[in-house]
């Protein structure tokens, strides 16, 4: 199976370790279904809905045995890229397999990531 990824701020990432599930973001919420990343969007993803200060984290998935609530939604003008779905209503925190920092370096404006080393769990 591709390992995907769910993009979440440290906050989020504290929050979760309480829980034992990611809490769903809004828009997680309002469709129903837990949206994911492929490896190549993580840094895309991250500049594009995180601020360095939520100190975003890319958490890698192990959805073995999951495969059936997994589906694929093709590209959107606003999402340019192929965007897997889970159809559950939270991420469980046994999925998550290991935790990646995700290192910011502004360019002007703009803030770009990049994955860094996975964190112990």
């Amino acid at each position: 199976m591709t390992v995907l990824y769910r993009v979440v701020g440290r906050d989020d990432w504290e929050q979760a370790k309480l829980l034992g599930y990611v809490p769903p973001c809004g828009s997680d919420r309002r469709a129903g279904w837990v949206h994911l990343n492929c490896p190549e969007d993580v840094a895309l993803v991250a500049g594009r809905y995180f601020a360095p200060e939520e100190q975003p984290l890319a958490l890698e998935l192990d959805l073995a045995g999951l495969e059936a609530q997994l589906e694929w939604l093709g590209p959107t003008p606003e999402k340019n890229w192929q965007q897997p779905v889970l159809k559950v209503s939270s991420l469980q925190l046994t999925w998550v397999s290991a935790v990646h920092e995700l290192m910011p370096r502004r360019e002007g404006r703009t803030v770009h990531y990049r994955l860094g080393i996975a964190e112990p769990l």
